[in-house]
């Protein structure tokens, strides 16, 4: 369960930090680098669990340049998707479609699970849609840094 972002400061699994601009701009660039490597790949059975860990990472790479922006050091992964909660309104859909992804890439990581090719093309489909709504909100909250 995702708590609320006091909750993540409150237990070290995120800082308040000074703001990063650059660290912001390159989480930022990576992540839409990733995305462009991704689209290259043809997702197979074989490959499926690998693309999606790199489908997770660009989410990750790109709420993690919002918070550093916004001058936040996140160490646990639940703590960015709180951030993404407490301080932009996303809707809630895009928010749990992170945290299950979350979710799933965990259980890829640390317990070997399979992803599935269509659950994989779904992830690809997600970020490809939601990516650009984070990169919107970078692009507002840089020019107010």
């Amino acid at each position: 369960m995702i708590e609320k972002f006091q909750y993540y400061l409150n237990e070290r699994l995120a800082r308040k930090v000074k703001v990063d601009r650059e660290e912001a701009k390159s989480l930022m660039k990576r992540a839409s680098l990733r995305l462009d490597y991704i689209k290259n790949q043809e997702i197979d059975e074989d490959n499926s669990p690998f693309i999606f860990e790199d489908i997770y990472e660009t989410l990750r790479e790109a709420a993690q340049s919002l918070m550093s922006l916004k001058g936040y050091k996140p160490f646990s992964h639940e703590a960015l998707i709180s951030f993404l909660k407490e301080f932009y309104n996303f809707p809630e859909h895009e928010v749990s479609a992170f945290d299950r992804y979350r979710i799933l890439r965990n259980k890829t990581v640390y317990c070997a699970a399979n992803v599935s090719t269509e659950v994989c093309r779904d992830a690809l489909k997600f970020v490809e849609a939601f990516l650009p709504k984070l990169r919107k909100e970078f692009e507002n909250v840089q020019g107010n840094v």
